[in-house]
């Protein structure tokens, strides 16, 4: 359980992340831009962090040639579902977005983790996994819409191609979780793998930027007198993120570590949205938030059970 709680712990950075990087995102002209400074300042803290604990930012070059391809496309997949996000986000809202992305992680994940894909631990879909990812799926869609004032549900739908595209985002996300678990393993460090991800999602968005001919210019918004300093740590947070799945997913499964870190996800965004931390707007928080909130942890001991009940 101890792993556990560490999943729902790294969970409850992420919407500090992203109310850090919405406010830097305001002081420049793209997403991309943003983006792209969120990972210079990840894989700075991560070239320190792997240098203290590994001695050495780089790896042996034959890993290159002895190691299939796939294993260094994690970085890749979490900037193509980043930006695919970015703009999916206005054509069919964060209600769907949210409900898309992680039913595809899941689903992800857990098939993965069955048929021992990409060489990870097989972790077999039992009925207690099943019935708890089931649960929390049903539960974190439940207090994501019960935190809108009116979801409108049965507002016109855009073209199903892009409700495949919001699948389609969950389904990077959940391959970037299964890879980076398994570049951890060959590397012998989560923190070494986040760097190798951290480098690769860098050199895209360079790429994104250029091709985009976005403005690297940063101002300060209308109605601030400065900049605050807190809005350049989104990415050691984000770094943090990516190190603590890549140190998760061969232990407890990528499946069961999507789960967590989403419970740990959700209560982070009450929690920021409550009490408007890092300048995000106050929200009250409403009961069937909690309810949503209290469900999902009961999924997570489901899919547990056999363990703690061992």
């Amino acid at each position: 359980m101890l792993y556990v709680l560490l999943g729902v712990v790294i969970g409850l950075l992420l919407p500090n992340q992203s109310a850090i990087n919405n406010r830097l995102r305001a002081s420049v002209s793209t997403p991309w831009v943003m983006s792209v400074i969120s990972f210079l300042v990840g894989t700075a803290c991560l070239c320190i962090l792997t240098w203290v604990t590994v001695g050495t930012v780089t790896f042996d070059a034959d890993l290159l040639g002895s190691e299939p391809w796939w294993l260094w496309t994690g970085g890749l997949l979490g900037v193509v579902g980043m930006t695919t996000t970015v703009v999916l986000l206005p054509i069919i809202g964060a209600l769907y977005s949210t409900a898309l992305n992680l039913t595809a992680q899941v689903m992800t994940t857990m098939i993965i983790d069955h048929f021992g894909f990409f060489g990870v631990d097989m972790y077999p879909a039992s009925p207690w996994r099943l019935g708890g990812a089931v649960l929390v799926v049903a539960a974190a869609l439940l207090a994501v819409t019960a935190g809108r004032a009116n979801p409108h549900l049965d507002q016109p739908s855009p073209s199903p191609v892009w409700y495949l595209v919001g699948l389609g985002i969950g389904v990077c996300f959940g391959l970037q979780v299964v890879i980076n678990g398994q570049l951890a393993s060959e590397l012998g460090s989560a923190i070494h793998a986040a760097l190798v991800s951290f480098a690769v999602g860098t050199i895209a968005l360079f790429v994104l930027v250029a091709v985009t001919r976005s403005s690297l210019r940063i101002r300060v918004p209308s109605g601030q007198r400065k900049n605050p300093w807190w809005m350049w740590t989104g990415g050691l947070l984000g770094a943090l993120y990516v190190a603590g799945v890549a140190f998760l997913a061969p232990i407890i499964g990528s499946a069961l570590t999507v789960v967590v870190i989403q419970l740990g996800l959700l209560a982070g965004s009450m929690a920021v949205d409550h009490f408007g931390l890092l300048s995000a707007p106050k929200k009250s928080v409403r009961p069937l938030q909690v309810i949503g909130l209290m469900l999902m942890g009961c999924g997570v001991f489901i899919m547990n059970a056999p363990q703690i009940l061992a």
